[in-house]
């Protein structure tokens, strides 16, 4: 969403900005957008330009920090924006197709940093919010003045977007150790636009590219991103006539950039995963036998981020099947480890507390209509097993499910699996699978050794028990 600016001189504009930053939490909004018009085009009542850290737009970012919707901002552009305007200026394929890119005219607009450390004051004052600097923090030419930045400010992001034949030109190993250095922090972007006509990155008057043009545009985004390539011609020419080097950065890494940031900076608006359950002909008893021919036509997901903040733990990336018949529900996990940390005495009657060692849990709500109610089934590596039902301010722990497990581990492989039938009727009511249904559910893993707790739909908070962020499971054939 983008804010609204009119009524901006009025008193109460503040307060009504921020109620704006509600309204489109409200209607679906992922994150608040503020592109190039704060301190180059916006201006008051009076003809003066709207700064970017005006303080009547704090509510509005405070806002969005409350309701978990990250900021992204784009201010200021390439210093050669801010130089003549002539065929002397290297962006002048550029600037002469986009006349009002030129921000050269100090008598109009101020000078470039004094905008990009305006935007660095209001991420400053709002430590909850998140930020996203985008065009590699608005200032790609100075890498140093990126990398301080991000280390004085942990709630500011980047993106690369538009800015790699910039990044391109620096030294590739800073570049690389800049990237390893801040993985966490820098999420993929091209500016590709689809209008009436492609735009890769940037374009000008000339007859617009077509469809294998951009693909050639991505191939080299992945080119700089992966391999190490030396000097060769950056993916968008309109933006300066010069060479880049690739990087070639690990895998982990590059997961992180293309994937993973932005899964976490937008987790809390992400539609919630689905895992199919496939019919079995038959029910069977837990043995731990993750080779049945059952298993096979089952389709996998994978638990891998952290319960709270959404990290990925791609060492730690678990395997869950499931099945279903008329009569119960299945699932299979498959667990990597380096460690595995169990209880070691053997109990009398079910431990309250299994959880606080390695175990595997679902959370199944079969009543879609009443997700605040579930049967929570956990395992641990020695098949110790803990059920509870639960309900609004009840947690039930003598309940007994009539869940059966069975577990394997394989101490060679590092893997340990286990296998879980939990039976419909221990759920009271006429509760059956049927194909095409959707029940609600989330799935966890503790790894003590890992030192973390993993979701398959991370709720972001800090507890297990939040049915608002259960996935979904679905019966098919």
């Amino acid at each position: 969403m983008i804010l609204d600016y009119r009524g901006f001189d009025d008193t109460d504009f503040a307060d009504r900005a921020a109620k704006q930053v509600e309204q489109g939490h409200r209607l679906g909004a992922s994150g608040l957008k503020e592109f190039k018009r704060l301190g180059l085009f916006l201006r008051d009542g009076k003809g003066k330009l709207i700064k970017v850290d005006d303080p009547k737009l704090d509510l509005a970012w405070e806002k969005a920090g409350e309701l978990g919707m990250p900021v992204s901002v784009h201010v200021a552009d390439p210093k050669a924006f801010w130089e003549p305007y002539n065929d002397k200026n290297e962006r002048w394929r550029e600037l002469k197709s986009h006349r009002n890119w030129w921000f050269g005219d100090r008598k109009m607009y101020p000078p470039r940093m004094e905008i990009v450390e305006a935007l660095v004051r209001v991420i400053e004052r709002h430590p909850k919010t998140t930020f996203v600097a985008v065009h590699f923090g608005n200032n790609a030419e100075d890498l140093e003045w990126v990398d301080a930045a991000l280390e004085k400010h942990p709630n500011m992001m980047i993106d690369l977007a538009a800015r790699i034949p910039e990044i391109g030109r620096h030294d590739p190993q800073k570049v690389h150790d800049f990237f390893v250095k801040h993985q966490d922090r820098i999420v993929f972007g091209t500016d590709f636009q689809v209008y009436d006509r492609l735009t890769l990155g940037s374009g000008g008057d000339g007859p617009p590219p077509t469809d294998e043009e951009a693909g050639v545009f991505f191939q080299k985004h992945w080119r700089w991103l992966e391999t190490n390539d030396k000097s060769w011609e950056h993916m968008t020419p309109i933006q300066g006539d010069w060479t880049i080097s690739s990087i070639g950065l690990p895998p982990q890494v590059l997961r992180k950039i293309y994937f993973d940031n932005a899964r976490r900076l937008l987790g809390r608006s992400l539609p919630p995963p689905v895992i199919r359950a496939a019919s079995s002909d038959r029910d069977f008893d837990p043995d731990g036998n993750a080779s049945k021919p059952q298993w096979k036509k089952a389709p996998p997901t994978r638990i891998e981020y952290s319960l709270k903040e959404g990290s990925p733990r791609p060492e730690l990336s678990t395997e869950v099947r499931a099945l279903w018949t008329d009569k119960a529900v299945y699932f299979l996990f498959t667990c990597p480890y380096t460690k595995l940390t169990t209880f070691t005495d053997k109990p009398k009657a079910e431990r309250q507390g299994l959880w606080d060692r390695d175990v595997v849990e679902v959370f199944l709500a079969p009543d879609a209509s009443n997700v605040h109610r579930y049967g929570e089934y956990e395992v641990a590596p020695t098949n110790e097993r803990l059920d509870v039902l639960i309900s609004p301010g009840n947690s039930d722990f003598p309940w007994d499910s009539h869940f059966t497990s069975s577990v394997k581990v394989d101490e060679q492989a590092k893997v340990w699996t286990a296998e879980l039938r939990i039976p419909m009727a221990s759920l009271g009511g006429d509760l059956r699978p049927m194909r095409g249904a959707k029940w609600r559910l989330n799935l966890y893993r503790s790894d003590r050794a890992g030192n973390v707790f993993l979701a398959w739909n991370p709720t972001l908070s800090p507890t297990a028990h939040t049915p608002e962020r259960f996935g979904i499971i679905e019966f098919t054939d």
